[in-house]
């Protein structure tokens, strides 16, 4: 098994976590060799590239606010129809 090949078994997580390595220099740069299995950075980016988009905090907290927002408009808009029928 190739590197980019055991790198696509990986966890994002876990992909996250060895370009945070590499980052940090932990790991060296050029050829990396993590437990046996030898992989560049630009191989790792490249997966990367095949996953979907994780949001990060501040993308998921703005989809969070808008769908309270819309949420509460609409519990208002169905609440003074409810009330006007009551009268």
């Amino acid at each position: 098994m190739t590197g980019i090949e055991w790198l696509r078994t990986l966890h994002t997580k876990q992909l996250i976590q060895l370009k945070n390595d590499c980052y940090k220099g932990l790991l060296g740069g050029g050829y990396i060799d993590y437990d046996g299995h030898v992989f560049n950075l630009e191989e790792l980016k490249q997966v990367f590239s095949e996953r979907p988009h994780i949001l990060n905090r501040a993308e998921t907290k703005q989809i969070r606010r808008k769908s309270a927002k819309d949420k509460k408009r609409l519990h208002q808009s169905t609440g003074t129809a409810h009330s006007a029928a009551n009268f």
